[in-house]
This record gives structure tokens, sequence and C-alpha cells, in this order.
């Protein structure tokens, strides 16, 4: 599959050139980026033809920190339903993990991943070297992130620190006043520190259902677009079946016209299978309806397909430690 970004990214392209007094459509003609297409919510580019987009950026507006300057233009449909999901997640955590989970959404040619320490998180974001990103492709990126966080937790948030592996610009000020933090640059990765204790804080704007039906658009539009993964397109089948009580691998197996025997092999071949699909999405639905204080176990119990609401709480405190009615208090 070739990398790939989601239109509306390049939409952030085509207003920060316009901020500069620019105009951007002969750039982006000549990038082999189609401007009539960045309306259209489910058009993606290649990430090529976007590395070519900055560098033209660049040279056009003479400022190589245009990327922080997209960044100003981001709106929740910017990231499709993964910017509302991030907004109605209970905390940061929580949000940025939805980030690391499903990122391929908005571009399939980076890697992210948080890693927790005593008193902090880091949200990595690395670019492979082929094909090679623009270095503002990646500031973009952290840019945004800064920027959703100040969305969700208040315009005073700002990072601990933030890493970046390009090489000095000639204005450094620009990224000191975007990141009202150290920046380092030349890092061996692209990094943001955040404190752990402000990551944790549960938000005002947290809704689960929102948050949880949000995720769904997500996976349908992931298996759409990554068909050939098997694994996505059965999480998908699992959300529409679970409430039917009778999500089972042979009634999965025949809405995606397999045998159970063909879906056995395939999965196998992602590394995963049936069961711990069947595990995994009940863990992570389970954990939004808990949260969602008009459900009862009872009503939980029926979405989620278990049979009994004891069997339903033995798997949840498998699951999390806590019972569903001491998750609801916690939460």
């Amino acid at each position: 599959m070739h990398p790939s970004t989601l239109s509306s990214w390049a939409l952030l392209i085509w207003k920060a050139i316009e901020s500069y007094g620019s105009d951007p459509r002969p750039l982006f003609e000549q990038a082999g980026v189609d401007p009539d297409k960045l309306r259209d919510a489910n058009a993606r580019y290649p990430i090529s033809a976007l590395t070519r987009l900055w560098r033209l950026a660049v040279r056009a507006t003479q400022d190589p920190g245009i990327g922080l300057t997209a960044a100003r233009f981001l709106h929740p449909t910017t990231l499709h339903a993964l910017g509302y999901a991030w907004l109605a997640s209970d905390c940061l955590k929580e949000a940025l993990e939805r980030a690391v989970r499903y990122y391929r959404i908005v571009s399939n040619g980076v890697e992210v991943w948080l890693e927790q320490a005593p008193d902090s998180y880091r949200l990595f974001i690395h670019a492979p070297e082929v094909p090679r990103m623009a270095d503002e492709a990646i500031d973009a990126a952290v840019a945004v992130v800064v920027n959703l966080c100040r969305a969700s937790h208040g315009p005073e948030f700002n990072p601990l620190r933030v890493a970046l592996q390009r090489n000095p610009p000639a204005d450094r000020g620009a990224y000191a006043r975007m990141f009202r933090a150290p920046v380092e640059f030349s890092a061996a990765d692209n990094v943001v520190f955040l404190d752990k204790a402000t990551v944790d804080m549960l938000l005002p704007t947290a809704n689960a259902e929102l948050a949880r039906a949000n995720d769904h658009v997500i996976k349908e539009y992931l298996a759409r677009f990554e068909r050939g993964s098997i694994k996505l397109q059965v999480e998908a089948r699992l959300v529409e079946q679970l409430s039917s009580g009778h999500a089972t691998q042979e009634s999965i197996a025949k809405a995606l016209h397999l045998s159970p025997r063909t879906l056995q092999r395939k999965l196998k071949e992602e590394g995963t299978t049936y069961k711990q699909l069947l595990d995994t999405t009940r863990r992570e639905l389970a954990a939004q309806y808990v949260k969602e204080s008009h459900l009862s176990v009872n009503e939980i119990t029926f979405l989620l397909g278990f049979s009994e609401p004891a069997n339903f709480s033995r798997a949840f405190k498998r699951w999390n430690g806590v019972s569903p009615s001491q998750y609801r208090l916690s939460a």
C-alpha cells in the first residue's frame, strides 16, 4: 500500500500558503496534488506529492517554518472522525492513545507511539527514510498534536519540551513561540514530552458516547481503506454484530464472504485470532459503555453480546482489575 495522507491535511497547506498572500493553486498543480479533491473527505494524496508541495511552499513563502503556520488552521475535521473522537476523550492520555491506535486514518506514512515515564508521557512521531517526508510535514504534525492538547485542556497547555529530527532553522523563535517550551533540533527522533499529571487529568469535554460513535466511523473508514487487512474488517463487523448476541466466527466470515477456515488462516497471517479480536473489541467498547451512566449493566451485557450480566462483570474485572460499578465511580 502506497504511503498517503488525507486530503484535509493538504487543506492546511493550502490555507497556510494563502496566509502569506500567495496563490496555492499553481503550487498544488505543479506538485501533482489535485486541488479539486481538497473538499473530498475520503480523498488521499501520495506522500511523495505532498513532499514536493511542501518544498514548493517553502520556496514561494520563503518560510521554512510554514509547517507551524499550517497547524494554526487545524479543525477537528482535519483528522476526519479522529478529531472529534479526540475532543470527546476522557483525558489527554485517552486522546493520545486514540491517536496511536488510529493515526493511519490521517497518514499511513509515519509511525506513532506513546511511552510512559514516571512523571511524563512521550509521544513519538517517526518518519521512515523512504519515502522521505518533508521537515515541514513533521513540524505540522507535532504542532497539530500540541494544538489538539490545547483545544482539549485549555490554551494554557504547554508540552514539557519538544525534540525534532530536522536541522536547526534560521528562525528558532517561531518554534519557541509555537510550543512555548524548549525545542531540541537534530534530535534522534521527533518526540513531544508531556506532563503526566496534566495528561491524566479528566477533561470537562469528555463524552464517551460521542467518542465511541467516532471510533466506529474510524474503524469503518480504515476497513475500507486498508481492505487487505482482515483484522480491521473483523473489528468493524464485530461492532455491528455484537448486540445481536449472535456474533460468531461463522457469522463474521459470512459477512466478509469468506469461509470460517479462510478467515482463520488470514487472521493468523496477521498475527491474531478471532477470539483475540472479540476480546479486544469487547474490552474497548465495555470501557466506553460503562462511562455512560444511563446504561445499566444489563444493557451493556446485551450490547456486548454476553449471555449473562455475571459473565460480563467477570470479563470486565479481568480486563480492568475492578468491577463495572467501581470503574464507573472512578470515571
